[in-house]
């Protein structure tokens, strides 16, 4: 698994410029005080979401026929493009959360802490996230799998926006709902999330090998 992740890490190498501009963005939106949880969280997911471009890159050219001629099995690749995006996605929360923190305390503000509580599960959603892409991804392939990218998303906010709708249409107060939830204990909650996506990753690793393994190249 080393040998892909050194492949996958100079492939990434090559994308350095897409890579520096997504940290100046990332920086430029903390410099014009966006909030600073969604800065988090869009940083996080675009890098999680380089282990998805790696997978592009392994099919062109007839590149898995190559890389199965290796001593790689494909438990070990499908493994290593989870064990990739963790790595990146979570090496771009930490860095960015540095730079909130460094930023909030400039500022004078207090609530660094708090940041770092909320942004981590927003980091655990951008694991689920990835859970999802990689299988359908390794299913669909590139073309197919952004069309099923597309879909996921519009799916997301249409339930998203039948919630919004049926709680006007029954009147649910969704501010005093989300005040009430700020009351919760964060730490119990981050707990429940992080095993519950644990749980997830593992069934999407096994959902992905199942692929790769009736794959003919």
């Amino acid at each position: 698994m080393r040998g892909l992740l050194i492949k996958d890490i100079l492939l990434m190498k090559n994308q350095m410029r897409i890579f520096l501009f997504y940290i100046f963005l990332s920086v430029g939106m903390f410099l014009a005080d966006f909030n600073t949880v969604f800065v988090i969280n869009y940083a996080t997911l675009i890098f999680c979401m380089f282990s998805i471009s790696t997978i592009s890159y392994d099919e062109f050219d007839n590149g898995y026929a190559f890389l199965f001629t290796l001593p790689v099995t494909r438990e070990q690749y499908t493994a290593e493009k989870y064990v990739f995006g963790i790595l990146t996605g979570g090496l771009a929360w930490l860095v960015v959360n540095i730079i909130a923190v460094i930023m909030n305390v400039v500022r004078g503000r207090a609530d660094a802490w708090e940041i770092v509580v909320t942004s981590l599960l927003f980091l655990i959603l951008s694991f689920l996230f990835l859970s999802v892409m990689i299988p359908v991804q390794l299913k669909f392939g590139q073309e197919k799998g952004r069309t099923a990218l597309f879909i996921i998303i519009g799916v997301i906010f249409a339930i998203g926006f039948l919630a919004v709708r049926s709680a006007k249409i029954f009147q649910v107060d969704l501010s005093a709902a989300a005040r009430r939830l700020n009351t919760l204990q964060l730490g119990p909650v981050t707990a429940i999330l992080l095993l519950c996506g644990v749980a997830v990753i593992i069934v999407s690793y096994l959902v992905s090998v199942r692929i790769i393994r009736k794959k003919q190249f």
